[in-house]
């Protein structure tokens, strides 16, 4: 139950330094011992945190988890640049602070040291405390829910043919209603053990599938064909499914034995093919005149950071001041592609790599293998097969 601190806890959390926190005092504050019914404290259990206490330009309302975390984890000079981080760190805002964080690593505003120490503590403070603050699958969680079921009834009969022919379309049309109801019923009931799969350390989609709801659609090892698997963990795998379950144990281990040996060819072949791909010194400019033309969608401004961009018929470099006026814009970029240099010079190439300390850019090419060998890899633990549109327009550049 959330309660707002009162004031002599609110004087007596804001008077700890950076060394009265280790796992005595976190423990203390949030774990429930025996003989008690309830925990001192809750990470969302709130209070005032006054103006300018921690690089906050206002008074706020905060809770004391965010407190502990932006107190001991981030690391000054970010909070000084970007205020108090008052927000669910889930895997999505982790994401982009840590993103954030990086850039002031390429920019020298803050050095390896800090970065390693934001490492450290982030790892000590958040598995330390998961046993004794972070529900799981516990068992009411895992109890298949009546209402779920009995929908999948309903749609394995109407889906019948698809099903049986392996359609997977189909079978992820059933999937994904199921799953969707499956969340909203747990989010009314309000199970704890669902902020395991709500703040994105694991995978809702596959995790829970499986145990209480169906196994869903696995490729078959052996045929290359789809298999539907309706059965669950916790209700029991029928008599004429276990073999389907068997084979999905099959294709994670083949994946990772056999699909992670053909990335490491595909890496070779890609280091043999661009290992001259060396980029010229600093500041040199082939001064082509050609751009190819694009648009930087919000999701992916990452990756167009301190690449030189034509603007009101100048060159300029983005970074993340200028950033927002170019995304959703079609823009004209330098690129290698039109470089004039026998190595690509630095305009063309941007500014990453050298803050990097990089000149042998083509050897980077190999990190495509490398996303394919994780792919692979992670096939071991979720066989989950999805669907995505796409437009072949996003795929076409113009010139």
């Amino acid at each position: 139950m959330k309660r707002k601190l009162t004031i002599e806890e609110t004087k007596a959390l804001l008077a700890l330094t950076k060394d009265d926190i280790d796992m005595n005092l976190l423990r203390n504050f949030f774990a429930i011992r025996m003989g008690q019914d309830e925990a001192r404290f809750n990470t969302f259990d709130t209070f005032r945190l006054p103006k300018d206490r921690l690089y906050n330009s206002q008074s706020i309302e905060t809770t004391i988890g965010r407190y502990l975390w932006n107190f001991f984890v981030i690391p000054d000079q970010f909070l000084k640049k970007f205020e108090y981080r008052d927000a669910v760190f889930d895997k999505k805002t982790v994401g982009i602070f840590e993103k954030k964080l990086a850039n002031m690593l390429l920019n020298d505003e803050i050095n390896t040291e800090d970065y390693g120490h934001y490492l450290n503590c982030a790892e000590w403070i958040t598995l330390g405390i998961t046993y004794f603050i972070s529900p799981t699958m516990d068992y009411d969680m895992n109890i298949p829910i009546p209402e779920v079921i009995k929908r999948k009834e309903e749609l394995f009969e109407k889906y019948a043919k698809e099903i049986k022919e392996g359609d997977p379309n189909a079978v992820s049309m059933i999937e994904a209603e199921l799953i969707t109801l499956s969340r909203k019923l747990i989010k009314e009931k309000g199970n704890e053990g669902y902020d395991f799969f709500e703040s994105g350390a694991f995978s809702f989609e596959n995790n829970y599938k499986k145990t209480s709801i169906m196994g869903g659609i696995i490729e078959n090892p052996y045929t290359g064909k789809l298999d539907v698997l309706k059965s669950n963990y916790m209700q029991g795998i029928s008599q004429e499914e276990f073999p389907l379950f068997a084979n999905s144990t099959i294709t994670g281990g083949y994946a990772r034995g056999v699909e992670t040996q053909k990335a490491g060819y595909e890496t070779k072949k890609i280091n043999n093919a661009v290992q001259n791909v060396i980029l010229d010194d600093a500041t040199t400019d082939c001064g082509t005149t050609q751009y190819i033309t694009t648009v930087i969608p919000a999701a992916m401004q990452s990756m167009f950071l301190y690449r030189y961009v034509l603007d009101g018929g100048k060159e300029v470099m983005l970074d993340e001041k200028n950033m927002s006026k170019f995304i959703g814009r079609e823009i004209k970029m330098r690129s290698a592609m039109y470089c004039k240099n026998p190595q690509i010079c630095n305009k063309c190439a941007g500014e990453l790599y050298y803050k990097l300390g990089i000149k042998n850019a083509g050897l980077l090419a190999s990190t495509m293998s490398g996303s394919l060998m994780n792919l692979a890899l992670k096939k071991t633990h979720d066989q989950t097969i999805r669907f995505n549109k796409i437009h072949i327009t996003d795929y076409i550049t113009k010139r």
